[in-house]
């Protein structure tokens, strides 16, 4: 597993989002399920928690109060702009933090979302 991270400004305070053991625990206790079942998880769904759980993870190993809740988190995420949002989904990528086979599902779920542009689709269609 690759040990990466990225720091970011969130509620005022510089933090450092890792992906791996620590925030897939919290995830999986947050959502009541095991590492085996993450693959469950739509890539959004599992993206947006991920950095939830890297996020409160980051203030249990620094010893500091959880002080944020999931929603102001996935508002900082809405309001992410691409770059960044980009540079957060390369370090998630680049840890495989849901293991290998998990990763080798998503990596082809993207491929195949990243396929064509909905407009080539719907003049495949025979629409313009």
């Amino acid at each position: 597993m690759i040990n990466e991270a990225i720091k970011l400004e969130f509620k005022g305070r510089v933090r450092e989002l890792r992906f791996g053991i620590g925030p897939s625990r919290i995830l999986c206790r947050d959502r009541g399920i095991t590492v085996s079942e993450m693959h469950t998880i739509s890539i959004n769904e599992l993206i947006q928690d991920i950095i939830c759980a890297s996020l409160e993870f980051e203030c249990y190993i620094n010893e500091q109060p959880v002080d944020f809740n999931k929603w102001e988190v996935y508002q900082w995420i809405n309001d992410l702009d691409q770059e960044t949002f980009q540079s957060i989904f390369e370090v998630f990528i680049k840890t495989r933090t849901v293991g290998q086979s998990v990763y080798d599902v998503y990596m082809k779920n993207l491929s195949q979302a990243d396929g064509e542009a909905p407009d080539e689709k719907k003049n495949k269609r025979g629409m313009i």
